[in-house]
């Protein structure tokens, strides 16, 4: 199976694991036609313009740790970055406990995580809200947001974080939306990355 998400293309941009790919020969190409398109949209200035092309760039060379991780970035956001997603799709493992693909349970976790049933293009699933101490920087809080849902065989699991916890207010509908619009079709050799 491999998944299909029904973007909101004004918004949405799916990160490429390697190039060439749908028509841009470098990562450079990439950059500058996804960071050009959305200083012209969301009207950046050209400091933002420029932060925002470096961090897509560095966003570029951040590994991926495993097998069936997809990234997306929503641009448009109220700092003048971007938010990322990872959508993880992989083969349903009957030994994995459910609320593992929540995060759950969350030791470090400063408040009772919440979760909620959700419905989506792949059904009924969960989505848990963690916010969470993290040693790595100084205590701080972060927020972190799984979708999951177990259906025909696969597991698939959204995630989220970020330290800016005034932000997911505004961004939780927005991401709901996403993640909700994710589904599966069957294999096809002539279905890859390009069809984001």
């Amino acid at each position: 199976m491999t998944i299909r998400v029904d973007l909101d293309t004004d918004r949405w941009v799916y990160v490429p694991e390697r190039f060439p790919w749908n028509g841009y020969e470098t990562p450079e190409a990439w950059v500058g036609t996804v960071a050009g398109l959305a200083a012209e949209a969301f009207e950046y200035t050209a400091g933002e313009h420029a932060g925002l092309a470096r961090t897509l760039g560095l966003l570029l060379r951040y590994p991926r740790m495993a097998e069936g991780v997809h990234r997306f970035v929503m641009l448009g956001t109220a700092d003048k970055t971007f938010a990322m997603v990872q959508v993880t799709d992989t083969p349903t493992d009957p030994e994995l406990d459910d609320d593992l693909l929540l995060g759950l349970p969350e030791p470090r976790a400063t408040r009772e995580p919440d979760v909620v049933d959700v419905e989506g293009a792949l059904g009924r699933g969960r989505r848990a809200v963690r916010y969470v101490a993290e040693p790595a920087l100084g205590g701080d809080i972060v927020v972190s947001v799984n979708w999951a849902w177990r259906t025909e065989g696969r597991d698939v699991v959204v995630t989220y974080g970020s330290t800016n916890l005034v932000e997911l207010d505004s961004l939780l509908p927005l991401l709901d939306e996403f993640a909700g619009s994710i589904g599966l079709t069957a294999d096809d050799p002539e279905l890859d990355a390009t069809s984001w």
